[in-house]
């Protein structure tokens, strides 16, 4: 740049991994600071936006707590229901699902699969059959503890139970041949990390398997439920399987409802997705 040359105006609108470059930190430890302090912030649509000002000043009308709360508490309202999920978990959908996603892509014989928020298991149950290790990482150390009484009543001893959250998978880098979430991502507060995650910790060569409900608008879901997210887009699942660096990703429906209740007695049934992609070798 010569004397005579105007510099570039700074952007003052950031994006998650902007802002993380700002501060010099990992994504992972700026959405940590996301969860424990007063970040001015903002959410739109679905991905979080900055002030590179307000987050100098540290002052703002955005508070990204607000956020993390609900993640907090569908932790909580996890721990309260796993006693009695299973029987919950029938009424919204049965084994057909199972056996769709996971006969759909059934491990290899000798093979690594994670199987994430995992909850009792039900998923997990189904790939230890087909596996020759599962490891099964969820939030809830409730949810973990009937996993693993019902894994021990099943006689499945190739099962791994980790605690840990989908956003820092506590697995190592390429250590999974295949990588399945049930229903999860629309509890998590960023999932488009998680899907990082996931890519992240599958070998090359590997697959990740996503089923979750499709976009709907049963608001009362995120009071009663804790949903973080009111479901997704195929375009939306698609972008971040392709930004994580995902290929031959595929989206489609799913022959299968997630059907649930509200206390007013209103029963609904919300379509869901199936979508997989597979890590490029180098």
């Amino acid at each position: 740049m010569t004397g005579t040359e105007t510099p570039e105006p700074m952007k003052d609108v950031l994006t998650l991994e902007e802002a993380s470059q700002l501060f010099q930190v990992s994504t992972k430890t700026f959405l940590k600071m996301l969860r424990e302090e007063n970040v001015p912030a903002r959410k739109v649509g679905r991905e979080w936006r900055f002030s590179r000002t307000a987050l100098l000043n540290w002052v703002a009308q955005g508070n990204s707590r607000d956020y993390a709360a609900v993640e907090d508490e569908g932790k909580a309202y996890f721990s309260k229901v796993a006693p009695v999920y299973d029987e919950m978990r029938k009424g919204s959908y049965d084994g057909a699902l199972r056996e769709m996603v996971v006969d759909a892509f059934p491990p290899a014989p000798g093979s690594q699969v994670a199987d994430l928020g995992t909850g009792t298991g039900y998923l997990a149950k189904h790939l230890a059959r087909f596996a020759e290790k599962v490891t099964a990482v969820d939030l809830s150390t409730a949810m973990l503890e009937v996993a693993g009484y019902e894994l021990n009543q099943a006689g499945l001893d190739n099962v791994a139970l980790l605690e840990g959250d989908a956003h820092d998978l506590p697995l190592a880098d390429a250590s999974q041949d295949q990588v399945f979430a049930n229903l999860l991502l629309h509890h998590l507060l960023e999932p488009s990390l998680a899907i990082k995650e996931m890519f992240r910790v599958l070998k090359p060569g590997g697959r990740v398997v996503i089923s979750d409900a499709q976009a709907h608008h049963h608001q009362w879901l995120k009071q009663e439920k804790f949903d973080v997210w009111l479901g997704f887009d195929a375009a939306e699942i698609r972008q971040w399987l392709e930004a994580a660096g995902f290929g031959e990703v595929q989206v489609s429906a799913l022959n299968c409802h997630c059907r649930t209740a509200n206390k007013a007695g209103q029963t609904v049934e919300i379509p869901m997705f199936l979508a997989t992609g597979i890590k490029p070798a180098p």
